[in-house]
């Protein structure tokens, strides 16, 4: 009778582990683009942008640009919010890399702050002869990946529309040229969609997983979208007939751990309004993928 009774609660035990072992949750990173503070009536001063977002319930603002980023880490820390990532441009021109001297001063002071810089690749130079800016880009990616390594700071290309590297295909392409462990890609839906349209984002988006470090989102409308105009490839999360959440979801079926960003470039709502429903909508996406069969 013991050894039965023990049979029993050793099965329930391994099928109480197995169903926790299954448990889908969506418990990335999700943050807002620097653009959002610049949005329709957003608060005045980093402080009080921070507090808003963060009494919102986001898990940081993206930083922009070198210039300003010690003044907004600041006033992150003095609210105890995180900068998950910063958006830097990146350029060659005259055969030689052009970036701010303070990049490299923000990567040293975001030691082990699980900074993720991302870069945006311009070369008029080289803008018509690839094969040849894709060495000039390596050369300089492979530096900044070696450097940023020291500082546990990962680095990702940003590909994003009519700028040297605007395809996914591109980006994983010096991605793979660099070969660094803290070198991956961007994902960006709205530039994605504008470049690529929708057929082919389920096969690009798989290929691309095991290199992503940020994909980013926004509400958007379905069609012709590589016709389309920003205002219908970016909206707050939940407006617009695309519907984020199956993007969502296989990437999360597919292992991606990375973080989420959300787009909000140009939009005509009022910033809180629009980061209220934004959030309202990756917190329904939250408990619908919980609710997912295991």
């Amino acid at each position: 009778m013991k050894k039965i009774l023990f049979g029993i609660i050793l099965l329930t035990i391994c099928g109480s582990l197995n169903s926790y072992s299954k448990t889908k949750d969506l418990n990335n990173v999700f943050y807002c683009f620097n653009n959002a503070m610049r949005l329709p009536n957003a608060p005045v001063g980093y402080e009080e942008q921070a507090k808003l977002a963060k009494r919102l319930g986001y898990s940081g603002i993206a930083g922009h640009t070198e210039d300003s980023y010690f003044e907004l880490r600041k006033a992150l820390d003095k609210v105890g919010f995180a900068m998950p990532e910063i958006y830097i441009s990146l350029k060659i021109d005259s055969g030689v890399p052009n970036y701010n001297p303070q990049l490299k001063a923000l990567i040293k002071d975001s030691k082990n702050r699980d900074l993720l810089v991302t870069l945006h690749l311009h070369s008029e130079l080289y803008k018509n002869n690839k094969e040849k800016g894709d060495l000039k880009f390596e050369e300089v990616l492979t530096d900044l990946a070696d450097y940023a390594a020291k500082y546990n700071v990962k680095l990702a290309i940003y590909p994003h529309f009519t700028f040297y590297c605007e395809s996914i295909d591109h980006t994983l392409k010096l991605v793979k040229m660099v070969n660094r462990p803290n070198l991956g890609a961007v994902f960006n839906l709205c530039h994605f969609l504008k470049v690529e349209g929708q057929k082919n984002m389920d096969l690009q988006v798989k290929k691309a997983v095991p290199y992503l470090f940020m994909v980013s989102i926004s509400g958007a409308d379905t069609g012709d979208t590589q016709n389309m105009d920003w205002d219908r490839l970016i909206q707050p999360l939940g407006k617009g007939s695309f519907d984020p959440y199956p993007l969502v979801k296989l990437l999360k079926d597919n292992d991606y751990k990375g973080k989420f960003g959300l787009q909000c470039y140009n939009i005509k709502m009022d910033c809180e309004p629009a980061l209220t429903q934004s959030i309202n909508t990756w917190n329904g996406y939250k408990k619908r993928y919980s609710k997912e069969k295991h």
